[in-house]
């Protein structure tokens, strides 16, 4: 273990003691203080270092190794060792940092206007013939969904979050198609935020956006994608804040009728 990693550690945080030992473990491996295969101290060396009971060491592992991020190994060569996360887990954590506070549907929000009309971009300058056909056939079976009635909100949107990450493999940049994997499961939260909205007129529109940037892709011209996917962006964020402003309405009104 890299000794400055060691002399790094902090023994002191609002947060719970597990929360900020994982949480440095992590921010280790993010910046290659600690790389791959490597092997974690013993559990009484960790509990001396992050200044925390070996219950609180134990609890740690168990949610790092649960994230993919660490494998424990038994035996007498066993241990702990860093090991390479699969980036559609890492969608979890990020699912349970927007859950408990620290980041919000309208951080992720910005996040999806930035990061996903540059995605269109790339892949209309990238793809090729088969990820365009791709692209195009999933816009066209999305749109199909649209049409079946009584078509559950969850079996919709299962489309339209593939056809994202179908985009994101298409312009052939691997920390793109990791990023996106990783926030797959927080973008099947958003998606499933806007349930509010749904409505036969609402999904072919959703349909429609899609086919939009397709084409654009097929096409080859880069800012047109760009900027059919940031118009549909546009509108879910729009969906998203509303019913936000709707949920904290009814959450004052209920407050105030006690």
């Amino acid at each position: 273990m890299p000794q400055e990693w060691a002399d790094g550690v902090q023994t002191s945080d609002r947060r719970r003691g597990s929360d900020r030992v994982a949480q440095q473990i992590q921010d280790a491996v993010a910046t290659g203080a600690l790389t791959v295969g490597e092997r974690l101290p013993n559990e009484r060396e960790l509990a001396r270092l992050f200044g925390v009971s070996r219950a609180t060491i134990r609890e740690a592992v168990r949610r790092l190794e649960a994230e993919g991020m660490v494998q424990v190994r038994r035996g007498v060569t066993g241990g702990t060792f860093v090991s390479q996360p699969d980036p559609g887990r890492l969608g979890l954590a990020l699912l349970a940092l927007i859950r408990f506070g620290e980041a919000t549907a309208q951080d992720f929000t910005e996040f999806r206007a930035g990061f996903e009309p540059e995605t269109a971009w790339w892949a209309a300058k990238r793809a090729s013939a088969k990820e365009r056909a791709r692209l195009s056939a999933l816009a066209a079976e999305l749109g199909g969904r649209a049409a079946i009635p009584g078509l559950s909100w969850p079996e919709f949107a299962a489309g339209d979050i593939q056809f994202h990450e179908a985009l994101a493999a298409a312009s052939q940049n691997p920390i793109r198609v990791a990023v996106m994997l990783a926030v797959h499961e927080a973008f099947r939260q958003s998606s499933a935020s806007i349930v509010h909205q749904d409505s036969s007129d609402w999904r072919m529109g959703q349909a429609q956006q899609l086919l939009a940037v397709a084409t654009a892709v097929a096409a080859g011209d880069a800012d047109e994608a760009r900027r059919a996917m940031a118009s549909h962006v546009e509108v879910n964020a729009a969906a998203v804040q509303a019913m936000m402003r709707t949920t904290g309405v009814a959450a004052a009104e209920e407050e105030g009728s006690r």
